[in-house]
């Protein structure tokens, strides 16, 4: 599929971001969760980061960002070492994403373009890791993971950190009471990237999924931590006292972890 031929879901995806990326800032990258010098293992984009450094190590070397945004996550890998490509629906957030590239003089580690998760352009084999954050509940889910699973050396492995539906809390949450008490304006949409056609993760998906890689693992996180918007500024530099508080309710009561509403998702290509 071609970015001039998309669906409606996905032109009202790419004009969502059009718009997001317009009104976004350029940021200042914090580069600790790359370093190795801090571990945050109760923290599900930290542990993404951290994966990703230990296959580095373990000498991977080309890494696919697969839905990049506005090039944060891709500067990260750069500077890591990686040989970063990415892609994503948005013209503006690849613009975006290099002019974040030119600002850390990383643009000659990473290669950007527009495409469509559900038909990509690059070779069979292409990549030894390919990386997605909250991405997956954006796209449809089996021909995106097909296309994820192409790109990916055989023996290589794509991660991607996503949001998981827990029906009994999040039936709560959707509950007359808690709308009224959190709406959700349209301020507060492009604040937390909603979308209108994005939905979490269900076990229709998962098991979507599975379909296109049986070879899944899925560790959740996020449910005491669900509290922090409340009680901490979003995406904040600091550690959550709440999701170490996760952490160690998970590792006293295992079967909590169900209850998890953020997964890291790890897809072995065999």
């Amino acid at each position: 599929m071609k970015v001039d031929t998309l669906t409606e879901r996905q032109q009202r995806e790419r004009d969502f971001y059009d718009q997001f990326a317009k009104q976004s800032e350029s940021c200042e990258i914090v580069f600790d969760p790359v370093l190795g010098k801090e571990s945050r293992p109760w923290n599900s984009y930290w542990y993404v980061y951290e994966m990703a450094r230990t296959h580095f190590e373990s000498g991977c070397r080309k890494l696919l960002d697969f839905g990049c945004g506005t090039g944060a996550p891709a500067v990260r890998f750069a500077y890591l070492g990686y040989d970063v490509s990415g892609f994503d629906i948005s013209a503006e957030n690849i613009a975006a994403a290099e002019k974040l590239a030119q600002k850390y003089n990383l643009q000659g580690s990473i290669q950007l373009s527009v495409q469509a998760a559900e038909h990509l352009n690059y070779p069979f084999g292409a990549f030894d890791l390919v990386v997605g954050f909250d991405i997956l509940h954006h796209v449809e889910i089996g021909p995106s993971i097909t296309e994820a699973m192409r790109v990916l050396r055989k023996g290589g492995v794509a991660i991607f950190r996503e949001w998981i539906e827990v029906p009994l809390l999040d039936r709560i949450r959707r509950s007359r009471l808690v709308r009224k008490l959190v709406p959700n304006t349209k301020s507060y949409e492009f604040h937390r990237h909603i979308t209108q056609d994005e939905r979490k993760l269900d076990k229709h998906n998962l098991e979507v999924l599975r379909q296109s890689c049986p070879a899944v693992e899925m560790l959740r996180f996020g449910v005491l931590s669900r509290l922090d918007r409340f009680v901490r500024p979003v995406g904040g530099p600091d550690a959550s006292f709440l999701e170490k508080c996760d952490h160690r309710l998970f590792r006293i009561f295992p079967a909590v972890r169900h209850l998890g509403g953020e997964a890291v998702l790890i897809l072995h290509k065999r």
